[in-house]
């Protein structure tokens, strides 16, 4: 029973957590993303309903700043594309996150079935 583990396998237990943070991380971030994505396209599909002429404000910290549709359209397409590409470079890096993670995990159990501890 008072089997300590090696320092190989600590290692590689710390590896593990570390990439199960990262990939918390970043796959948290990705969803803010994309629930602000959601939101820009509530808001362009209320800004579509709208004609060329209403009166429209946007929020710029605490204050509200008149605006034309056209212009918090064209803000909001721009936003939309920039959080595209953050989302598309986060998933990527989610992926690969997870791809290192099963090469660890696979990793350990081998280096458990080696060591003869039961996982």
């Amino acid at each position: 029973m008072g089997e300590t583990i090696p320092p190989a396998l600590q290692e590689e237990i710390a590896r593990i957590q570390q990439i199960q943070q990262t990939l918390q991380a970043v796959s948290l971030q990705r969803q803010q993303l994309e629930l602000e994505l959601m939101g820009i396209d509530r808001a362009v599909s209320e800004l579509d309903r709208l004609t060329d002429d209403a009166i429209v404000y946007k929020s710029v910290g605490s204050l509200l700043i008149r605006s034309t549709r056209q212009t918090l359209l064209q803000e909001l397409r721009e936003r939309k594309e920039l959080l595209n590409m953050r989302v598309a470079t986060l998933t990527r890096q989610e992926e690969r996150a997870r791809e290192r993670l099963k090469d660890s995990q696979q990793r350990l159990q081998e280096k458990l079935r080696l060591s003869n501890i039961a996982p």
